[in-house]
């Protein structure tokens, strides 16, 4: 039986941090008690099973994402300037949860891109019109984004050293700690420019080639497709698909540890995907927001366990299969169960007295916010 009681508390303490983290960020003494704000959810004249549904689909505090894009601006803006004094020029870019508003912790990590300002690469041939010219540093850029991840670890490594400096990271060197008010992700990187790109000249058609300093290789990938695609059909049904992944998130962050383990094969990118391919099962109205619950837990079922449906599913940039190895499979499986089980503690909270499940028990369900 889900202690929901608990679980809200979970959900409050990663949105907000503690009780006892906030006060020593205020500075105040232990007997002001818990001086976090109500949230929204909490304010509703609902049982504590509904309180949670609802408190996991809304999005972090803006005063809290804020916190994190300035300190992981700060940070990135700080290095460019130290990367400049040694006549490497390089230019910042957010990706990842906190740039498309689908974190589900208050003191979210903050990913920044630190891409090559002054030599690219283009996917060949290029097109007519376009005026690429051949580099003055003639080194493979593999050679070259090399040089700005050793010179990135080098010189954060100086400015931070009150800071954790974690370099052992394949693609990205994380900071936390010292004067850090977020955990912040360094991921040296070189724009690609694809045919699409320079075609329109649209920023998020632009590749990026990743460092994998594991293997002394570039991964391309386009971060900013993703975030404009996920923005677009965000936007198309109301706010519901960050609303289902934020959902999704927290189910896997109250799972238990032996569970947990298995469902993070799915990373935030596959849980936004998934989101993303529901297409109308994200048609919700915003008085009966239990219909998310049951439509996710009716779409996770189909993809589970129909084999031709799931490996249909690509991610936003189309870039590869969501469900692109059988770990994943694993977690998606794992994901649905632990959904099904909540939708149904929902409802048995909704209806104490109805012994088999029925999703219109959720789907007519209004939920009125004050």
């Amino acid at each position: 039986m889900i202690n929901f009681e608990k679980r809200l508390e979970n959900l409050k303490n990663r949105r907000q941090g503690t009780a006892e983290r906030d006060r020593l960020e205020k500075g105040m003494y232990s007997l002001y008690g818990d001086l976090r704000p109500t949230e929204a959810h909490e304010k509703l004249h609902e049982n504590a099973a509904i309180k949670y549904v609802i408190g996991s689909m809304a999005a972090v505090s803006p005063e809290s994402t804020r916190v994190s894009k300035d300190e992981g601006e700060r940070v990135s803006s700080t290095l460019l300037e130290m990367l400049r004094t040694s006549g490497i020029y390089a230019e910042a870019k957010m990706q990842g949860s906190v740039a498309l508003d689908i974190h589900i912790e208050g003191h979210s990590d903050v990913d920044m891109l630190i891409l090559k300002s002054d030599i690219i690469t283009i996917q060949g041939p290029a097109l007519p019109e376009t005026n690429y010219s051949a580099p003055s540093d003639t080194r493979p850029m593999v050679e070259i984004v090399k040089e700005l991840r050793l010179q990135s670890e080098a010189k954060l490594t100086t400015r931070y050293h009150a800071a954790k400096v974690n370099t052992s990271g394949a693609k990205s060197i994380a900071l936390s700690g010292g004067s850090l008010k977020r955990k912040v992700d360094i991921v040296p990187s070189s724009w690609h420019d694809t045919h699409d790109y320079q075609r329109t000249k649209l920023e998020y058609f632009r590749a990026v080639n990743i460092y994998d300093k594991d293997n002394h290789a570039l991964i391309e990938n386009k971060p900013f497709l993703h975030i404009k695609k996920v923005n677009d059909r965000d936007a198309q049904y109301s706010g519901n698909l960050k609303k289902v992944t934020r959902l999704m998130k927290n189910i896997i962050a109250d799972m238990p540890e032996y569970k947990k383990t298995k469902a993070i094969k799915l990373t935030s990118y596959d849980i936004a995907a998934i989101a993303y391919s529901m297409n109308e099962s994200l048609l919700c109205s915003q008085y009966l927001p239990l219909t998310l619950l049951e439509n996710l837990r009716s779409y996770l079922l189909i993809i589970s366990y129909i084999d031709d449906r799931r490996n249909s599913l690509i991610v936003p940039d189309e870039s590869r299969k969501i469900f692109n190895n059988e770990e994943k499979v694993e977690a998606l499986r794992i994901l649905y169960n632990e959904v099904n089980e909540l939708a149904e503690a929902v409802q048995k909270a909704i209806n104490p007295l109805k012994e088999k499940y029925d999703g219109d028990v959720l789907k007519n369900r209004q939920v009125v916010f004050f």
